[in-house]
């Protein structure tokens, strides 16, 4: 097996492993921390809360390796777009972190609201809004963050044929519309829908995207000819 088979198969781990973590960590906590009474069943939860962000944590890592890892190769054909990748994907996994800490902190404010002799419930309900603002913000920047770099790294598969042209255009086409949703609901467009409610129309074209793509990588890997032949 050569070099760029490896890179191809491990790649399409990496992506597999954060597509799935993510779709089954947001699955497990989402509707906890989301819920009308939140504050009251965060805390009696907090396993199922913590085994999610667990899992959530794991995609940052992977993320962040999947450039890394294309870094060589991608750089025979544009050296600045590979750099740019890994820049986009770094902030993607300080983002992710970020997110993580946030939801974690749900649990603790919810264990002070179930405390005995609590003062009035306005305070909790306040400080519990502001960090539902503060996930809901930094998510709206990751999706941003995560379709600047999957722009770039389409369009650099899309020049170098290492995958078929309709699969790196389906990538493209997929980020664009992620993009859509996102800055639609930074306008207002879906009124008060929640950030994620919004993404479930936009999302599926780019998870199932990668997916394919993973699977693709796995069994063909990236084309040999395109790597002799297409270097700029």
């Amino acid at each position: 097996m050569n070099t760029y088979k490896k890179t191809a198969i491990s790649v399409a781990v990496l992506f597999l492993i954060a597509l799935v973590f993510d779709i089954v960590a947001s699955n497990i906590y989402q509707p906890i921390l989301n819920a009308p009474d939140y504050l009251a069943t965060v805390y009696p939860n907090k396993m199922p809360v913590k085994i999610g962000i667990l899992f959530d944590l794991i995609c940052a890592p992977a993320m962040i390796l999947i450039p890394v890892l294309l870094f060589p190769l991608f750089k025979l054909f544009d050296e600045r777009i590979a750099l740019g990748y890994i820049v986009f994907r770094l902030l993607e996994g300080i983002l992710f972190i970020f997110i993580a800490i946030n939801s974690l902190s749900l649990i603790s404010l919810s264990q002070d609201y179930l405390r005995p002799g609590t003062p009035d419930a306005s305070c909790f309900q306040a400080l519990g809004n502001s960090i539902h603002a503060r996930i809901e913000w930094a998510t709206l920047l990751y999706i941003i963050v995560f379709t600047l770099g999957a722009l770039l790294f389409y369009s650099l598969l899309f020049r170098s044929k290492l995958i078929p042209r309709w699969l790196s255009a389906w990538g493209l086409f997929a980020a664009l519309f992620l993009s859509t949703g996102a800055l639609l609901h930074t306008f207002g467009m879906f009124g008060t829908m929640p950030l994620m409610k919004a993404m479930v129309f936009f999302a599926p074209p780019i998870g199932l995207q990668e997916l394919v793509m993973s699977i693709w990588l796995i069994i063909k890997g990236f084309d040999p000819d395109a790597i002799g032949d297409n270097r700029v």
